[in-house]
């Protein structure tokens, strides 16, 4: 099956030749950060703008925001304001990697600040990483000291059953299963949170069937430990997560009558569907894709500035005539799945898949709530990518904006409630004690017709 093809870039060490163009323009990467600059202070305020409200996701205004040592310290009526600003909060993405490079190799450490750069310029203020090297959990720590955002959640390795697709790696983001004793055992002793890829590999003299995984589930919640599952679109591996009630899944589920049965189960489990990394998966080497690469350059300046150009990206191989009609039927299947089952807006967890081929920090978030707004609607959109899945991170903020709590504030000059590509009008980002303003275009090309 075409899903197949999904597993976790990061298992293998690939180093074709676009992705060794990627080291080229990484000073001039590096340089298109300057854009944004940090501002430290005590205290700042906004007049005449309009803010999301918790719950109910509809704007109040015009009021006057008043943030004071990283709180939102008081917030009251206010004159309108001839051009005004509207006021979200900060974003999270329950599932990124950031060992994997999204050009199908490791990441360079040297890499990493970029791309946490390019998470926060993009309103991303909490994310967590699945699958990575010891070295995130590290850097996880470090951040979490020194107040650093976006704030990082690192999973301990996954747990991944033995095939012969993963014969011989020795990825350190990962923890090879060999026998249901193994998987058994892989749960003791830990807290917290553990993440496990469900696939069904034909041949294979081990795998983790539906009866094994409820074991796992029940003796992690017997340890305190939640245990979350990729299923990497398969309906084998979906059924299987959902007759054992595994609480968190990630990866699409498709409309099929195998799956209607166990359907319903959906609502005491949360869900991360990660429609992007699909719908990018089967447009490569399309000439429609590359037409909505420009799309996104345009949409997303910051993006724009380190976007891969036509020429690289047609030298990326994609998918033969009849896995493309394959995954164009199975993408269509996705989206049924939730579009019969809007009743789940409550359960959904944003999650980008940052780290796949081509799903690039901050800009595939934006594409995974653009795919959600259309399926569920803005403010259901909206709430995926604040409240559920800021709450399920543990953010501070919670996803909402509230008096005497931290302040993580998006600002952006035009609503994008009304329209997703409004996105790009984002100014200001605030992580507590820290202001990042972003140039606009307009400003830049300003200032270079004035040289």
């Amino acid at each position: 099956m075409f899903v197949k093809r999904l597993i976790l870039i990061a298992l293998k060490k690939v180093r074709s030749n676009w992705v060794r163009i990627l080291p080229k323009f990484f000073p001039y990467i590096l340089g298109s950060l300057v854009f944004s600059g940090n501002i430290h202070a005590d205290s700042w305020s906004w007049s005449g703008v309009y803010l999301v409200q918790p719950e109910t996701l509809e704007y109040s205004g015009p009021v006057q925001i008043q943030v004071k040592d990283g709180l939102v310290e008081k917030i009251s009526s206010s004159p309108s304001s001839k051009d005004p600003l509207f006021i979200l909060p900060g974003f999270c993405d329950s599932h990124v990697t950031l060992g994997a490079n999204s050009l199908g190799g490791w990441k360079e450490r040297s890499e990493l600040e970029s791309d946490l750069k390019q998470f926060l310029l993009h309103g991303f203020t909490h994310i967590q990483s699945i699958a990575d090297p010891p070295w995130a959990g590290e850097l996880s720590l470090i951040r979490k000291k020194n107040s650093q955002y976006p704030s990082i959640s690192v999973l301990p390795p996954v747990l991944i059953p033995e095939s012969k697709e993963i014969s011989g790696s020795k990825a350190s983001g990962y923890k090879i299963l060999k026998s249901p004793e193994e998987a058994m055992s892989s749960l003791s002793g830990k807290k917290g949170k553990i993440h496990i890829f469900l696939r069904h590999n034909e041949g294979e003299t081990f795998e983790v069937d539906g009866k094994l995984l409820y074991r796992m589930r029940s003796e992690a919640e017997k340890n305190g430990l939640e245990l979350s599952v990729s299923t990497f679109g398969e309906e084998f591996a979906n059924w299987e997560a959902l007759s054992s009630e595994t609480k968190v899944l990630y990866h699409p589920i498709p409309e099929t009558s195998s799956i209607r049965p166990v359907a319903h189960n959906l609502v005491k489990q949360i869900w991360a569907p990660l429609f992007g990394i699909y719908f990018t998966r089967k447009g490569i080497g399309t000439s429609s894709f590359v037409e909505e690469w420009e799309k996104w350059t345009q949409w997303s300046p910051t993006f724009g500035e380190r976007a891969l150009s036509k020429e690289v990206l047609s030298t990326i191989p994609g998918l033969s005539e009849s896995e493309r009609e394959e995954a164009e039927k199975e993408y269509e299947s996705y989206l049924a799945f939730l579009r019969a089952r809007k009743n789940l807006s409550l359960r959904i967890l944003l999650g980008s898949g940052a780290g796949h081929q081509l799903q690039f920090p901050g800009i595939s978030g934006w594409k995974e709530l653009r795919i959600l707004s259309e399926l569920l609607g803005p403010k259901e959109a909206l709430r995926a990518a604040t409240e559920t899945t800021c709450q399920y991170l543990g953010a501070a903020h919670e996803g909402k904006i509230r008096v005497g709590k931290p302040a993580h504030l998006l600002i952006f000059r035009e609503d994008p409630l009304q329209n997703w590509d409004k996105l790009k009008t984002l100014r200001t980002v605030v992580t507590e004690r820290v202001k990042t303003e972003i140039s606009s275009p307009e400003k830049k090309k300003t200032k270079g017709q004035r040289r």
